[in-house]
Order: C-alpha cells, then sequence, then structure tokens
C-alpha cells in the first residue's frame, strides 16, 4: 500500500513583529509521520523558495526566524540588536535548514504540532491535514 501525500500548513510567528513575517507554507509529506528534524527542513526549504524572488527579504525573514540566542546576547553587549547589512546571498536549504535545527536546538523557537510543543529533534510526530504547525519564535521580555 502507497502511503498518501499530505500536505501541513506551516505557519511561523515572531512576536511583536509586523510585516516582514515568514510566510505561512504548505509542506507536503509523503504518509502522515515524520520527525520535527525532517518537518523542520521541509519547512524552511518551501520558506525559502517562497521568498526567493526577493533576495533581500529572505535574508532578513530567515534571520528574523533563526538567528540564535549567543547571536542576540552578543549584539546586546553592543547596545543594539541589527540583522545582518550584508549584500544578501541565495539562501541555501542545506544551510538554512542546519541554522534551524540549531536554533530549535538552542531553545530559540520553538514547535507546536496540534496544539501541543514537540521538544526534540527526533521526535517523531504524527501530523493531520488542516491542523496547523506553528514555529513559534520565543523572544526575551523587556526588563526581564
Amino acid at each position: 500500500m502507497v502511503a498518501a501525500m499530505v500536505d501541513i500548513e506551516v505557519r511561523s510567528r515572531v512576536p511583536g513583529a509586523s510585516g516582514d513575517d515568514v510566510p505561512a507554507v504548505l509542506v507536503r509529506l509523503v504518509g502522515d509521520r515524520t520527525t520535527v528534524r525532517e518537518l523542520i527542513r521541509r519547512a524552511v526549504e518551501e520558506q525559502i523558495r517562497e521568498l526567493r524572488a526577493d533576495a533581500a527579504r529572505c535574508r532578513r525573514v530567515l534571520d528574523r526566524q533563526y538567528l540564535s540566542n549567543d547571536d542576540l546576547r552578543a549584539q546586546a553587549r553592543t547596545g543594539a540588536i541589527r540583522l545582518p547589512r550584508q549584500a544578501p546571498a541565495d539562501p541555501d536549504v542545506t544551510t538554512e535548514a542546519a541554522r534551524a535545527h540549531r536554533a530549535f536546538a538552542r531553545g530559540t523557537f520553538v514547535v507546536f504540532v496540534g496544539g501541543r510543543q514537540v521538544v526534540g529533534l527526533d521526535e517523531e510526530v504524527t501530523l493531520r491535514p488542516g491542523e496547523p504547525v506553528v514555529f513559534l519564535r520565543l523572544v526575551a521580555l523587556a526588563g526581564g
């Protein structure tokens, strides 16, 4: 028996951000089970595909979603947090997926599947059509 294709909507959120959010994307999977690692990789691949027409926006959006806490702390010591200003290069899916995996492992963002937070990259999840997956960027509260 051949497993059916399943399209899952992945939404990315950054609290307090407006305008330049990571677009919601449809991730197509064979079957309804995958690992969090593969789900993140496939979502990043679709995010890049969706944003590729505007390299500067693509770089800005990916950096906002997956910039590591270490990068944020280093920039905070200078008194301001800024996204990189170098000329944007076309993002590489393998590099960006690895960065997203590291960000997830460090707690930079969390993933919710069916309203339940998943905790490990190798955790297997069951995905259901119509039940969105949410990548939520964690942001430190001001003054705390």
